[in-house]
């Protein structure tokens, strides 16, 4: 099974990476920003949980060279368990990448600032999607914890995404360390497609001011699967 094989392979490429990386420059590529105007300066759009029928607010908009994503999250009423907002790039076109390839990287940066202790933020990319999978649930996805009250950097190790995750939690099913074929898989990474960031699972007010997403750990040989 070749392509079995290929993401065997590439869960081991993401086994090394660290669970922080330092450093500035030819190791970190810039993802997203808002305040460049160039090519990371990318198109938002909001999405709630009203699409599934449940009550949650949210909004994201850009200020003074940051990203603001703020609302509430509430209980879905037929679910009696809380939803989600998000907001996710929604540039990405037919034979046109949105973002540069990142396979060569090991981790996800999120310079972000939260204004209080919500523990429901997720942060996911692409548009994988498991034979097995939920129904809503697209893309690899992950948990992260921004700094609160100052701006700081969330490191996500790529092999702590999976494609196989709840779509009423946002939290993992199976994980990438529990089996390969969940892993971001080097044609993923290659073209990212979207990126998003989400409040979900977690009951709660939302003030999330992002500053960048950059690839960080990213050596100069690109890996090619």
């Amino acid at each position: 099974m070749p392509h079995l094989a290929s993401r065997v392979a590439w869960a081991a490429v993401l086994a090394a990476a660290p669970c922080a990386v330092a450093g500035v420059g030819a190791d970190e590529i810039l993802l997203a920003d808002f305040a460049s105007g160039g090519a990371t300066e990318h198109t938002w759009q909001q999405m709630n949980d009203p699409v599934m029928g449940g009550r949650s607010t949210g909004t994201f908009h850009v200020e003074g060279n940051v990203g603001v994503f703020d609302g509430e999250v509430v209980d879905v009423p037929f679910l009696k368990a809380p939803g989600f907002i998000k907001a996710s790039t929604n540039d990405a076109a037919p034979f046109r990448r949105a973002f540069p390839d990142i396979s060569h990287c090991k981790a996800i940066a999120v310079e972000a600032k939260s204004a209080n202790h919500y523990s429901g933020f997720f942060f996911s990319f692409g548009r994988a999607h498991p034979t097995e999978g939920k129904t809503f649930a697209f893309g690899y996805k992950a948990a992260f914890s921004p700094a609160v009250g100052e701006f700081g950097e969330a490191v996500i190790p790529l092999n702590s995404f999976t494609d196989y995750w709840d779509d009423a939690t946002g939290q993992p099913i199976r994980r990438c360390a529990d089996d390969a074929k969940y892993c971001p898989t080097g044609n993923a990474l290659k073209d990212v497609r979207t990126i998003s960031v989400w409040a979900e699972g977690t009951a709660g007010r939302v003030h999330l001011e992002l500053k960048t997403v950059k690839a960080v750990g990213c050596e100069g040989t690109e890996i090619f699967l």
